[in-house]
């Protein structure tokens, strides 16, 4: 159905000229997911009937002239760390097959209050950490098989790149949205720390926790914010006149030659629009990622106290790992992470008061096939964490756009930091660039 196909805000458009039936739109998607998903096993629950009355209700609704704004009659999915009144939370592990919530998290009663069709709910690794999902697979990437689809909200990179839902809502806690939005193809923001309220969401590092949106536009990304954010990133900005994009040439040296040259042709893009390019250094950040590893171990301790170790079967041996070194530090060994932060934060600002947008890798390699995917996680510095992690600790907006095809026609991307009051701004960027730069969408010869 060419419904499956649109962005948000000409799906809204059909919707509201009736020339097309969010009660249609989530019949054929139902009825996609029921011949897809059994192979690329994005998502961990149907809400089924739930979804139906929620079309039916978005239709009426519309018909009768009640517009509940950007994503009514919208079909969205969230990560399974969000509690759900009508389907269970696992967050991939064996031990909460059977959780089912009394109440929805923040961000899900503010997708309900909006209209939006909630037609499920997407894969989680096991606690959002590195292990797959208790007794299932990585989700298989839309593109190819064999490669590496992302991290923990896979499931929700997977399910809008093959045309599942229009909007889902993943969480970032070291690059858990902009992982997937790369290796997919798609687009995925990871808003300013505390942006989006993150309480009914299961945890995995509170200090570094964040939820954003993942979709196919930024257009579509800023009318999920307009949902579930607070602040101005809803109103993207328009002109970009004067705006700097900076590029710390040593980060391109770190990364696949692949990458390097979608962030060359996307810098070339941004001069045209007349967006100035200016040369930054960004801060080191070997001592910030050593000292937030034992941050996050500290809080991931903390936040399962109440199931490890009485439930250490259901636990993965990643996951397990980090509970047990964190279960044996001491307070003071986070005086460190607490001086690095700080640092940190001063030698990025530096870089700020000459660029208004930073423009940087994603990953530390080309996107990667699963083999490769589990040699780099043996490495001291698995793929992407010392271009992704830095922004959990600090807080800043970060979002990632597609940056064209490869030669084997698969996603290449990058993405944009932003000051933590600039998300307006970047959203903008990101849409003009967009404008004039390679979309691409996971064809259908790609699909199961």
């Amino acid at each position: 159905m060419e419904a499956l196909d649109l962005d948000v805000g000409e799906l809204g458009r059909r919707y509201r000229d009736r020339t097309l039936s969010p009660v249609d739109v989530e019949r054929a998607l139902t009825a996609r997911i029921a011949r897809l998903d059994p192979v690329l096993g994005a998502f961990a629950a149907l809400a089924g009937e739930a979804a139906q009355n929620a079309a039916r209700q978005a239709e009426a609704e519309l018909a009768a002239g009640i517009d509940r704004g950007p994503l009514h009659g919208v079909p969205v999915t969230v990560k399974d760390l969000c509690l759900t009144r009508d389907m269970p939370t696992t967050a991939g592990l064996r031990g909460f097959a059977d959780r089912l919530p009394r109440r929805d998290a923040a961000v899900v009663a503010r997708l309900r209050e909006a209209g939006a069709v909630l037609i499920g709910k997407t894969y989680t690794t096991a606690g959002a950490f590195v292990d797959p999902a208790a007794d299932r697979p990585f989700p298989r990437h839309p593109w190819r098989a064999d490669l590496f689809p992302g991290m923990s909200s896979t499931g929700a990179g997977v399910a809008v790149a093959a045309g599942l839902c229009s909007v889902a809502i993943g969480t970032d806690t070291g690059g858990s949205i902009r992982l997937p939005s790369l290796c997919c193809g798609v687009s995925g923001f990871k808003p300013a720390y505390g942006r989006v309220d993150v309480e009914g969401v299961f945890p995995s590092a509170p200090s570094l926790d964040h939820v954003g949106p993942i979709a196919h536009s930024v257009a579509d990304l800023a009318a999920a914010m307009a949902v579930i954010g607070e602040g101005d990133a809803q109103h993207p900005v328009a002109d970009l006149a004067g705006v700097r994009i900076g590029v710390d040439r040593s980060t391109l040296e770190h990364t696949g030659p692949k990458s390097r040259g979608a962030i060359e042709r996307a810098i070339g893009l941004f001069e045209t629009l007349g967006l100035a390019t200016v040369e930054v250094i960004l801060p080191p950040v070997a001592e910030l990622l050593a000292a937030t590893g034992r941050l996050q171990a500290w809080e991931t301790a903390a936040v399962h106290t109440d199931w490890y170790p009485v439930h250490r079967e259901d636990y993965g041996p990643g996951l397990a790992a980090t509970i047990e070194r964190g279960r044996a530090m001491q307070v003071g060994d986070l005086d460190e992470f607490v001086t690095a932060r700080a640092t940190y934060r001063q030698q990025l600002e530096t870089a700020f008061a000459s660029a208004d947008l930073i423009i940087l890798p994603v990953l530390t390699i080309d996107t990667p096939t699963l083999d490769e995917w589990r040699a780099a996680m043996r490495q001291a510095d698995p793929l992407g964490a010392r271009f992704t992690k830095p922004f959990n600790v600090t807080g800043h907006p970060v979002l990632v756009l597609p940056g064209g095809i490869d030669a084997e026609g698969l996603p290449l991307g990058f993405q944009l930091v932003a000051r933590h009051a600039d998300e307006a701004l970047l959203l903008g960027a990101g849409i003009a660039v967009e404008r004039v730069g390679d979309r691409p969408r996971c064809g259908r010869q790609a699909l199961p």
